[in-house]
């Protein structure tokens, strides 16, 4: 099993859900930055994405287990489920990738948004994912969350 985080800060995340004696990857933000730092793992290899990242509707604070993947930007047809398996008593949600920071939406279901999660499910076979939500779709609330 590998943990895949995008930043140094998300490290604590890592602790906090029990994951820290497995070897850990910090990849970078953004889908480039994830293809780079996995491109030479194993297609087979479980992959567990621990990370923060900016919600709709969910409370700052509140973890969430992802149970799909999805490209935001909807010139790409690109959605996948990802295993939900993680053990803990949480909501499950849908996930949406952007290349940038995600500042207003007009998805009405309550989800949850990163610059990763996609890439890694369209690399990896064994993927699961635990996010924290950091902001409500503000910048300077996650800037804030993450320095803590």
């Amino acid at each position: 099993m590998l943990v895949v985080i995008a930043s140094d800060n998300e490290r604590k995340l890592v602790e906090e859900f029990g994951y820290s004696e497995y070897p850990i990857v910090v990849t970078g933000i953004g889908g480039v930055n994830v293809i780079r730092a996995l491109k030479n793992i194993s297609v087979d290899e479980e992959i567990v994405n621990i990370g923060y990242a900016g919600s709709n509707h969910l409370p700052i604070g509140e973890m969430v287990v992802v149970g799909m993947s999805a490209l935001l930007h909807e010139s790409i047809d690109y959605k996948e489920e990802i295993s939900k398996t993680v053990d803990y008593p949480t909501k499950q949600t849908i996930c949406y990738t952007s290349t940038d920071f995600v500042t207003k939406t007009n998805i009405k279901e309550p989800c949850v948004f990163d610059m990763e999660l996609a890439y890694i499910c369209a690399m990896f076979t064994k993927v699961k994912a635990i996010k924290v939500v950091s902001d409500n779709l503000d910048i300077h609330t996650y800037e804030e969350c993450v320095k803590e």
